[in-house]
């Protein structure tokens, strides 16, 4: 049976499930009471539906990352979001009693921890472990996840490299266009050169091999990309002159790179040149800025692979308002 308590201009709802007591706070009384009235009818859906009694939100999840997300390309980073969630409380409730007000409560005490940017993707991938549990599995009545209010977006990143950062990267890297890049921080450095001028993400960089090369029409074939498609990414002569540099070392691959040690190294070059905020992956919004000056959003969006040009021109794509006003003349 639920209760309503007003406190000062607020009213607390209680719920109280199998000796657990579930509350929140209004601003109205009609909330609070619309809010408790949803909650029993959501603890009386459980108890008539036909969700095992014993399985935790935990169990769902491990199993989800054992049967699921290898299969993914972004598995690793989905299993880091999902073990975070096994470390809260949101685990540890059983599936035949969870409700929306869980993964609120799990999603509010995240927001006092990190980003909302980051609780929102965390959410999704939640999101999914019950959208495919209700699903493929039959093992809830409907996704929880769903019910409950995504975190506000934060500003779209608008971070670009100036051109003194770059060159100070470049020189903490030891790297010159002159000498073969044998070292891994000078590839490094070429790979964020690269970047800069093809708009390729990080990933893509590092599994590029030479056989994705073709010289002669000046592009690069991505078999597999972030968002699962293939794409040819046309070269510029300076990211061709930087090819023909990486040739002259003879490695197995393009840049004989993995996305972590690059992302490590390039951290360290920052910070020892007194680089604050500046990501690897901000080369992307470089490259398709300067992009944009010479071509139209449609084949910017082929360059770069969104097929959501409202992502595109949000996220990444940040002109100067002096150089618009330049074209203006």
């Amino acid at each position: 049976m639920a209760t309503i308590v007003k406190r000062g201009d607020k009213y607390t709802a209680r719920v109280r499930v199998k000796g657990n007591e579930l509350s929140k706070t209004f601003a109205s009384k009609t909330e609070a009471r619309e809010w408790a009235t949803q909650a029993e009818a959501d603890i009386n859906s459980r108890r008539l539906g036909l969700t095992p009694k014993n399985i935790t939100v935990g169990d769902l999840i491990r199993r989800y990352m054992n049967e699921v997300t290898p299969q993914k390309r972004g598995s690793r980073n989905e299993c880091i979001r999902l073990g975070l969630i096994l470390k809260t409380e949101l685990a540890n409730i059983l599936v035949s009693e969870l409700l929306p007000m869980h993964v609120a409560q799990w999603r509010d005490d995240r927001l006092k921890q990190v980003q909302s940017s980051t609780v929102a993707r965390e959410l999704s991938t939640v999101s999914s472990v019950f959208n495919y549990a209700l699903k493929e599995w039959s093992l809830i009545n409907d996704n929880p996840a769903r019910k409950i209010t995504r975190p506000k977006s934060n500003k779209a990143r608008t971070r670009r490299p100036t051109d003194d950062e770059i060159h100070r990267i470049c020189l903490w890297c030891h790297y010159d266009d002159s000498t073969p890049p044998k070292l891994k921080k000078q590839r490094v450095a070429l790979a964020f050169l690269f970047a800069i001028e093809t708009a390729m993400r990080a990933g893509e960089l590092c599994g590029l091999e030479w056989e994705d090369i073709d010289f002669n029409r000046r592009v690069a074939h991505l078999e597999m990309t972030k968002n699962g498609y293939s794409r040819d990414v046309p070269l510029s002569k300076a990211a061709i002159k930087l090819l023909h540099q990486l040739e002259q070392v003879n490695l197995p691959t393009v840049f004989d790179l993995d996305p972590d040690s690059l992302s490590t190294t390039f951290r360290r070059a920052c910070r020892v040149c007194g680089i604050s905020d500046l990501h690897f992956h901000d080369s992307r919004r470089e490259a398709l800025t300067r992009m944009s000056k010479k071509v139209n959003v449609m084949d910017l969006a082929k360059i770069s692979g969104h097929r959501d040009i409202k992502i595109l021109l949000n996220t990444y794509y940040a002109p100067d308002a002096a150089n618009l006003a330049d074209l203006l003349d």
